[in-house]
């Protein structure tokens, strides 16, 4: 059988492409999966580099990106919420690049200067949030190295950072309700160059959780959280503030809700991005 990207797949698909139609199964794609997780108004964002649709060379959205090699000025969402990141200066766009064994594509941030900004983003109606990245960590150099971060620092109440690396090595989730609560993931193990799945989440909820997994291992904060919402605030990709702690490697995909996705939306979600980032799972 030949199957293309957008190939109809009939009947219990055991191999699929991230865009193939399966009938029949009980699989989603991830764009299905995107589309049914934000249908009920939930804030967010979904970041999709395999998606060249959706992204431009320009700031202005003007310019498509249409192959490797040329830079990201905008990357639009794909929650329907409208939260696109993008980036004016020309010399801090990432560039996207393509995978040779995997054959998807991916953000590369130089570590330098390179990040992508959205708009405030409004998380204040929850007290929760569920972060997903794929991400190939190149350099240990920068401790608490930002790939995502709401507001332009974890001192202020109510964000959060997804950090690679958190500390010389590994990964890191953190969450300021005040008082700042950390879920790490430090190992030998994920020394850089390494790629992982990161799933993190965040119940601050009196008795909740804040964990991150790297690669369906996982680690719970040392505390629960205090009871508070999230701020409203604008995203940063790549870099703290725009400033420094500056992720240097490639970025897969990205996606954050503010909400607790269901065990069988964290698998599929999970699964999506490891093959995309060329990961086992356990």
């Amino acid at each position: 059988m030949i199957k293309t990207p957008l190939s109809t797949v009939i009947g219990g698909a055991g191999i699929w492409t991230p865009e193939a139609t399966i009938i029949g199964g009980t699989s989603k794609t991830l764009n299905q999966l995107i589309k049914s997780l934000f249908s009920n108004g939930e804030q967010g964002f979904a970041y999709d580099p395999n998606d060249l649709s959706t992204m431009y060379q320009d700031a202005a959205g003007a310019v498509p990106v249409t192959g490797v090699g040329q830079p990201v000025g905008l990357i639009m969402d794909k929650s329907g919420r409208g939260n696109h990141a993008s980036q004016t200066a020309s010399a801090s766009r990432p560039i996207l690049r393509q995978n040779a064994i995997t054959g998807t594509y991916y953000l590369e941030f130089d570590g330098s200067d390179d990040f992508l900004q959205t708009n405030s983003i409004d998380f204040t109606a929850t007290d929760k949030v569920s972060l997903f990245a794929g991400v190939r960590k190149l350099s240990d150099a920068i401790s608490y190295a930002t790939v995502i971060e709401l507001s332009e620092t974890i001192a202020n109440t109510g964000t959060f950072s997804l950090q690679a690396p958190y500390t010389l090595k590994g990964y890191g989730f953190r969450v300021n309700g005040s008082p700042n609560l950390i879920a790490n993931a430090a190992s030998t193990d994920y020394a850089a160059p390494h790629d992982a799945v990161l799933t993190s989440v965040a119940n601050n909820v009196t008795g909740g959780e804040v964990l991150i997994k790297v690669n369906g291992i996982k680690s719970l904060s040392a505390n629960p959280p205090n009871p508070s919402k999230f701020r409203s605030a604008p995203i940063y990709i790549g870099r703290r503030g725009g400033i420094g702690f500056t992720f240097k490697g490639y970025i897969y995909g990205l996606i954050g809700i503010g909400k607790l996705t269901s065990d069988s939306e964290t698998t599929i979600i999970e699964k999506e991005l490891a093959k995309r980032t060329g990961v086992t799972l356990p």
